[in-house]
């Protein structure tokens, strides 16, 4: 009786499996391309988040929303997020899909930039942003990208300055750091 049942179960798993299968993509493709019809612009920057660390991919999906004619903001530090955002019918890149540079790190920056405001200039930045926390490395692909072009649009002298404005932040954060008082207040 056993072996009846089991010839009864394999004959079934040889057709039954496949066909729940192919029922369970054709529901979940129908509501992908449901929700790409309808609502172009959240579904990439979802399918974006999705594979933001894949630079590769990032750049078929960039072809993707050229075709679909969406607009792309480039990298902001003062208006993009971590991740890919929406604003306007906009897809805002995402600060965290840069290359070298971290999600992790981003969202604090971001974190930093909605407690005490946007970032004024390249100063400012080093003053709410313990930039030696960042790092060298994800900085100079910010500075590459553009994210920073909104406080210094010469990328080249920013590039220069980098280690010096690395020098001035931790100088800031180590008086902050420390219990004695400044000779000349906050400023």
């Amino acid at each position: 009786t056993a072996i009846k049942v089991w010839d009864l179960l394999e004959k079934f798993a040889n057709y039954g499996f496949n066909k729940s299968h192919a029922a369970a993509y054709a529901v979940l493709s129908y509501q992908t391309a449901w929700l790409k019809a309808n609502y172009p612009v959240e579904f990439m920057a979802a399918v974006m988040n999705c594979d933001i660390h894949l630079t590769e991919k990032l750049t078929l999906y960039k072809q993707e929303i050229e075709a679909l004619d969406i607009g792309l903001v480039p990298p902001c530090i003062n208006k993009s997020r971590a991740y890919f955002s929406v604003k306007s019918g906009e897809i805002i890149y995402a600060l965290g899909a840069l290359k070298n540079v971290g999600v992790n790190a981003m969202n604090t920056v971001v974190e930093i930039r909605q407690q005490k405001g946007e970032f004024k200039d390249l100063f400012d930045l080093s003053r709410k942003v313990d930039l030696r926390k960042l790092g060298k490395r994800p900085l100079e692909t910010l500075i590459r990208a553009g994210a920073l072009d909104s406080l210094e649009n010469n990328r080249k002298v920013t590039l220069e300055a980098l280690d010096k404005l690395v020098a001035y932040s931790s100088l800031v954060f180590r008086d902050r750091l420390s219990t004695q008082s400044n000779l000349f207040g906050d400023e």
